[in-house]
């Protein structure tokens, strides 16, 4: 029975199911339908009824037809798919032939004349809307910054005490109180042009500058200590004194004079008794001297400093007895 083996092959394949799948729908087991596709057993009458039901093919179909030539079972449809009705319907038969013209009259229908579409009228156009500029916005106006000029701190050295007349203090003076933070610093090279533009602001501005947090708020200079200084090229940190009256007596300050440079010294006033400075080193080879007041062009108490150069250690006057004491006993011990 090859050709039911065939259509049953055929009819699987053709709905797209596995062999697993078709056994289920038969409600056989899956070797009996390989056996029946490759011919190794015949199915039984009820197996043909459930295909014959199955696939909506008659039993007798599936015996003797060829159900792959499609063309002669145009009444094969897959499972669940509706019959396709035919868009045109047979001729009925007739007892003879019919001429091409009756056929074609028959099924031919001429396509309706369209009708020809009138033009539609042009609306009259619309009266132009009046341009309306927009009004332009006011030139910006330029302001300029606002410069905030810098002023150098002068120190006060007047004083009028002739004829034996009362001492007239000055108001104290104004300068600018800069952050602790950015301190300008003056180098020994840089004495000589220090004295001359100390009050030239544009030339204050441009001295280069470090950061020392520590300080509070004042107008602050660095200078860099001369030979007069216990540690020599270490940085003098001073803070800006600004009348003469309130130079401290004993307080080291460094002082910026005419004829004299920079200058780190103990100060003593004596300008209500003489108008002068006393001027005392801590450094025994130093003299003192006095400076007159009106030579004075700026003062700064020293407030810190700092040096890259550690001290030299001191020899103790008792290290130095204990020494002599050893060499005096070792001594001793020689001449026994």
């Amino acid at each position: 029975m090859s050709i039911v083996s065939d259509n049953m092959k055929y009819l699987r394949k053709l709905h797209g199911m596995t062999q697993d799948q078709f056994a289920r729908r038969l409600g056989i087991k899956r070797a009996s339908v390989g056996a029946y596709e490759e011919q190794r057993a015949n199915p039984n009458i009820d197996v043909l009824k459930l295909m014959s039901k199955l696939f909506n093919v008659s039993v007798d179909d599936l015996l003797k037809k060829d159900l792959r030539k499609i063309r002669e079972t145009p009444n094969l449809l897959p499972i669940d798919k509706p019959a396709v009705t035919p868009l045109v319907a047979e001729p009925a038969a007739t007892g003879g032939p019919q001429t091409l013209s009756s056929i074609f009259e028959q099924y031919y229908t001429p396509p309706a004349a369209a009708p020809r579409s009138q033009p539609a009228p042009t609306p009259p156009a619309a009266p132009a809307a009046p341009v309306i500029e927009a009004p332009k916005p006011p030139a910006p106006v330029a302001v300029p910054p606002v410069v905030v000029a810098y002023q150098a701190p002068t120190f006060n050295n007047k004083y009028d005490n002739s004829n034996g007349a009362t001492m007239v203090q000055m108001p104290s003076a104004e300068y600018e109180k800069t952050s602790p933070q950015m301190i300008p610093y003056v180098r020994q090279s840089q004495w000589k042009e220090y004295i001359e533009k100390h009050n030239n602001n544009d030339y204050i501005k441009r001295l280069p500058v470090f950061q020392w947090p520590l300080l509070p708020n004042g107008a602050y200079r660095a200078f860099e200590a001369g030979d007069d200084f216990a540690y020599p090229h270490a940085f003098l940190i001073g803070q800006f004194i600004g009348n003469w009256y309130d130079i401290a007596d004993g307080r080291t300050y460094l002082l910026v004079a005419r004829n004299l440079g920079v200058v780190c010294r103990r100060v003593y006033n004596q300008v209500k008794i003489k108008g002068t400075l006393l001027l005392s080193s801590d450094k025994n080879t130093i003299p003192t001297f006095e400076v007159p007041l009106k030579d004075v062009l700026e003062v700064w108490e020293i407030k810190a400093f700092f040096s890259t150069v550690l001290p030299e250690p001191t020899v103790s006057l008792d290290h130095l007895r204990h020494l002599v004491n050893q060499m005096q006993e070792e001594l001793n011990q020689i001449k026994k």
